[in-house]
């Protein structure tokens, strides 16, 4: 009998579920709930009735579901409990996320960092394939960072999750980590709205409304005020690669996220060749994610491939 597996990828605003089949690495049905950040027993009802419609669904067809994985935005232990999600979902301190599903669903859950599965999902599905040393940045609300090696997690717990907060720069803004000039802030979607803020963007343009997907599409559209934003943004998000080039030698840097759908024209600006590199041949490649938003459900999936 054909098996398929259940993937979670719980983020900001929207919970993405899908019945995948790992073999061809198609999600084959995707469902959205909204994420319920204050109330655990609607968070586990709205993920619930989604598990449920995608397991009638693979009974209709007479396949088997190995397993639910879910990507969640925290440390996450070897037993399925989620650390804490700093305030993102209220509730989930200490939280035994993987026992409640199994319990509510008969099916075995496995847990691990959201952005470690996005990664997992481009490394086995989408621009990581055929690369050894893979590293995705997933710039949207933070800046989530993963990173595999020939297909598999870089190790069995997400130790290195907060690897987006890095100090790069001098800076007043104080990013939630407790730092200041912290990539993640400077490099999420608030960070690039923070410099538009600051250069006047709001005064300047009052009928616009103030998105990074707008900056982005005036910048090349010739807005040369646009331009000053984005040549600062990339400025931070370069420092940003190049540290991690030294840190992890990727083979490929994929970027995926919001922002990432504006960086198309701007991959050679984001990382310099000519820096002292981890070994004399070494080259890295800079691609945007064409799996978007499925990386998510596709790397929790992954969490039960063979």
């Amino acid at each position: 009998m054909e098996t398929r597996a259940i993937g979670i990828d719980i983020g900001g605003t929207r919970t993405k579920i899908g019945l995948v089949n790992l073999q061809t690495g198609q999600v084959e049905t995707m469902l959205v709930t909204p994420t319920e950040t204050k109330d655990s027993e609607r968070f586990l009802h709205l993920i619930g009735e989604a598990i449920r419609e995608l397991n009638e669904r693979a009974a209709a067809k007479q396949l088997v579901i190995t397993g639910v994985g879910i990507g969640v935005p925290s440390f996450v232990f070897a037993n399925g409990v989620v650390d804490s999600t700093y305030g993102f979902l209220e509730f989930m301190e200490d939280y035994p996320l993987a026992d409640h599903i199994q319990q509510q669903h008969g099916l075995p859950c496995r847990l691990d960092n959201d952005a470690r599965l996005v990664a997992l999902g481009e490394a086995l599905y989408g621009q990581g394939r055929g690369f050894s040393r893979v590293l995705v940045l997933t710039l949207g609300t933070g800046l989530g960072l993963g990173f595999t090696i020939d297909g598999k997690l870089d190790g069995p717990l997400p130790f290195a999750h907060m690897g987006g907060h890095l100090t790069i720069t001098t800076s007043e803004t104080v990013c939630y980590c407790g730092k200041t000039g912290c990539l993640e802030s400077l490099v999420s979607s608030s960070g690039l709205i923070r410099i538009a803020n600051r250069l006047g963007w709001p005064q300047r343009y009052p009928d616009l409304p103030l998105t990074a997907e707008t900056i982005f599409n005036q910048k090349n559209g010739g807005n040369a005020d646009a331009k000053v934003i984005v040549d600062e943004y990339l400025g931070y998000l370069k420092t940003g690669i190049d540290n991690y080039v030294n840190l992890y030698a990727p083979d490929i840097i994929v970027l995926g996220g919001g922002i990432a759908k504006g960086l198309r024209n701007e991959i050679e600006k984001l990382h310099d060749p000519h820096l002292l590199n981890p070994f004399k041949a070494y080259k890295t490649t800079i691609v945007i994610s064409d799996l978007e938003e499925q990386a998510g459900i596709l790397g929790s999936a992954a969490l039960f491939k063979e």
